[in-house]
């Protein structure tokens, strides 16, 4: 049980969750920041790349209900080093794109790329579905070692780890250009590393220290006010999916983004994504921070979180300025303060997940994920053909940038929800 390890253990796991997130990430970004390269090696234009990107939401979508469900009944222990394995291994995979037995096998002879593409489809599908695992075992994770005060920077520590993943990427794959590598060496250097994580995991956690199944079972458990919840995963639904629109297609987009609509050089495309990132890692720890700072304020945590969230949600707007600015500073600094906003946003909503019924928000967790991913998806899709058939950003970054405001109004509703139930319970 956590009470018989020492203060520091529960800081230990966070980390631990920090490196998971950042190798989720690193393997998802590889093909991203490739993809230039990919377009004249292997044909993979716009549209292809959009619909990988699409395969790999849908995936990404079906594995959180699937990984959710297995979570709630067997644990993180266990399921954890299970989906990291999955996913390093199907990163390694994907270079096999090229070897002459999988061109035979789904090569089309009258479709240049058509093998490549199909192979890397399968990949990232793969890639995906295991990747979406690593949530609903985080969460769970973080929940059962940290109190509820804790939480905020808890998830903050646990989702920086997407942008330190983002971060590196660029950096580790420009180092391997400089030796001269093929495009390969990145899928197969950064899965090989995601090996690293299980024996830490297992040397960090123990048998019996997650037991968060047996004891939200047990009869005492609290009971579940339905409609309290359905509200509450209709707040959750709009957040995840408006925040996810922002954050996933600058993921996705950014990169060629920079390269081939603003013609900046490969490695200055690279080496801003990695200060973007370090910016947006900055931001969710900063946003994180905001809550906390209010809370201790005599604040109530859920307006702490709105405030918070507000914020984010004025800087992610700012994406809708960027089809007005032409290459430049302003450009770059506008970009940069989106994704601060864009993750930022990312550990209020974490937070909200974490008071849903403790028994059942594996799969609660995975479902709203799934519905996001599958937004996503469709999105990733239909902006890779409207960027294909007009060669613009313009509207794609509009709409992502303007979508949060649909979340911040929910957070507003399920705060003054929140303050109505509260004074509702002591009047009686």
């Amino acid at each position: 049980m956590t009470a018989a390890r020492g203060p520091s253990w529960k800081w230990w796991v966070c980390a631990a969750l920090l490196l998971a997130t950042m190798l989720n990430y690193m393997d998802r970004q590889t093909l991203s920041l490739t993809a230039t390269q990919l377009k004249t090696e292997i044909h993979l234009d716009d549209g292809r790349y959009g619909h990988l990107e699409r395969w790999f939401s849908y995936a990404f979508a079906t594995g959180g209900i699937f990984f959710g469900f297995i979570a709630d009944r067997v644990g993180p222990r266990r399921l954890y080093p299970f989906v990291l394995v999955g996913w390093s291994i199907a990163g390694l995979a994907s270079p096999l794109a090229i070897n002459p037995r999988v061109l035979e096998m789904f090569a089309s002879p009258d479709d240049p790329g058509s093998g490549e593409f199909r192979w890397l489809f399968l990949c990232r599908t793969v890639l995906g579905f295991f990747e979406a695992g690593h949530w609903p075992c985080a969460l769970l994770t973080a929940r059962n070692v940290l109190s509820a005060e804790q939480r905020p920077l808890g998830n903050s520590i646990l989702q920086s780890g997407a942008s330190l993943g983002a971060l590196l990427t660029p950096l580790v794959i420009q180092a391997i250009r400089a030796t001269g590598a093929p495009w390969q060496a990145p899928f197969l250097i950064i899965g090989a590393i995601g090996m690293l994580w299980v024996p830490m995991w297992f040397a960090l956690v123990r048998r019996n220290d997650l037991h968060y199944v047996r004891v939200e079972k047990a009869k005492d458990a609290p009971p579940i006010h339905v409609g309290r919840v359905l509200f509450q995963l209709v707040v959750l639904v709009t957040i995840v999916v408006t925040i996810s629109l922002a954050w996933q297609f600058q993921r996705a987009w950014l990169p060629k983004y920079l390269k081939e609509y603003h013609h900046y050089s490969e490695a200055t495309a690279n080496y801003f994504t990695s200060g973007y990132y370090i910016v947006a890692d900055l931001g969710c720890l900063f946003f994180g921070g905001v809550v906390t700072v209010l809370t201790w304020r005599s604040i109530h945590v859920r307006w702490a979180r709105l405030v918070s969230f507000t914020l984010c949600t004025a800087l992610i707007a700012l994406s809708a300025l960027v089809p007005l600015l032409d290459r430049g500073p302003i450009l770059l600094i506008c970009l940069v303060a989106v994704g601060a906003g864009a993750l930022g946003a990312h550990p209020q909503y974490y937070a909200l997940v974490q008071d849903l019924p403790a028994r059942h928000m594996g799969v609660l967790s995975g479902l709203l994920a799934a519905t996001s991913w599958f937004a996503v998806g469709y999105m990733q899709g239909a902006m890779g053909d409207y960027i294909q058939e007009n060669k613009s950003y313009d509207l794609p970054l509009v709409v992502t940038g303007l979508a949060p405001v649909a979340g911040l109004v929910a957070m507003a509703a399920w705060a003054a929800f929140g303050l109505k139930h509260a004074t509702a319970t002591r009047a009686a």
